[in-house]
């Protein structure tokens, strides 16, 4: 029996995709790996475009060469004839409709479970390269959110102003967002998340900025060129912070330091969270759930791979036995949230390495803004 590998989609939308080829296509088109090759069929809008951007080690031919047209079933029909294909392995997103049809003309499809492209959870040099350019591009976004806090005016009500004008959540992401276009990075709902929306911790933020209260940061957009992200939190306070967020501030730094010893080839997983989750609790800050059904504390992972998806593989959190191979990217984000006062998230992303791991992060830890 042959067996191909298969992805159909956009490598615009599509990671594994694009990891695959290397060339951004907003059109569906068809990628296939047996053996003997790697192949990628492609419409003649994109035939030419494909030849010349493609990965060296990937065949490109046009729809036509298999005599059906520009229906993706007709031509992965036609292709599992030409290449004499009994059997395709396909990513747990496959379409359905083309699944089923496949089987019903006697094609034999598997989904795989799990990750489909598992190579990808270890970065290249060129990866790690790319990485840390959408990092500093990433943190020109945090010192342009950096530099309209310090210019920012506290209010009568509490409230900042900037340019004469109440300051918002939309008005700083704006410029948060506006500094990563210019910069060459795609902006994806940049959270700038004020006082109680801060203790959630996707919130991306609404309304008003407090003074003097938290205000959590979290910018994580994709280089246009290369497709491969940035990932950074920062919590910042405008004026004077109180002595419950102090404490949790100085808590979450010290313990993204303890966790970040716990990373490095060979490492279990769920020791660094552990580190983490310790150190949080020794300053007094625990997690569960209030009379209410509201989470508090740290209740998410300590971290997630970064590349060409803001969320890979691998996780870094409780109950993971696996351990660090070297070579992964991930994020060290421990944080703290409580629905009563807000909450504290900070986030650096390291390179692991065989002894300890690589910070790429390189912007600082300022906590109050004058």
């Amino acid at each position: 029996m042959k067996i191909a590998k298969l992805i159909v989609g956009s490598s615009e939308k599509c990671s594994n995709l694009f990891y695959k080829t290397g060339i951004f296509v907003p059109d569906d088109f068809i990628y296939f790996e047996t053996d003997e090759e790697k192949g990628a069929i492609f419409s003649s809008l994109e035939f030419d475009r494909a030849v010349n951007s493609i990965k060296k080690d990937v065949k490109v031919y046009r729809n036509e060469e298999f005599k059906a047209g520009n229906y993706i079933l007709d031509i992965l029909l036609a292709l599992a004839a030409t290449k004499k294909i009994d059997k395709f392995m396909v990513p747990s997103d496959f379409p359905i409709f083309l699944g089923d049809k496949l089987r019903e003309s006697g094609i034999a499809l598997e989904g795989v479970e799990g990750i489909f492209c598992p190579e990808r959870e270890f970065k290249s040099e060129f990866e790690l390269l790319q990485i840390k350019e959408a990092m500093r591009v990433t943190e020109l976004g945090m010192k342009r959110a950096y530099v309209v806090l310090a210019e920012a005016n506290i209010g009568n009500d509490g409230f900042l102003y900037w340019n004469n004008e109440l300051l918002t959540s939309e008005i700083l992401k704006s410029e948060i967002d506006t500094t990563l276009l210019r910069n060459g990075a795609i902006p994806d709902h940049t959270i700038a998340a004020s006082f109680l929306q801060s203790s959630q911790p996707h919130n991306e933020g609404t309304g008003a900025i407090y003074a003097n209260k938290v205000l959590v940061i979290d910018i994580f957009p994709r280089l246009k060129n290369s497709g491969y992200y940035g990932d950074l939190t920062r919590t910042y306070v405008k004026g004077r912070a109180s002595d419950i967020e102090k404490r949790a501030f100085n808590a979450v730094v010290e313990s993204r330091e303890v966790a970040k010893e716990f990373i490095y080839s060979g490492a279990i997983k769920e020791n660094s969270y552990n580190a983490a989750k310790n150190t949080l609790e020794k300053h007094g800050f625990f997690t569960g759930v209030d009379e209410k059904g509201r989470n508090y504390g740290f209740f998410h992972s300590l971290g997630h791979g970064v590349g060409l998806d803001i969320h890979e593989s691998p996780r870094l959190s409780k109950n993971l036995t696996d351990v660090l191979k070297g070579g992964e990217i991930v994020t060290v984000e421990p944080g703290v949230y409580y629905p009563d006062w807000g909450g504290v998230r900070m986030e650096d992303i390291v390179y692991v390495r065989e002894q300890n791991c690589e910070v790429i992060t390189q912007i600082g830890d300022e906590f109050e803004i004058d």
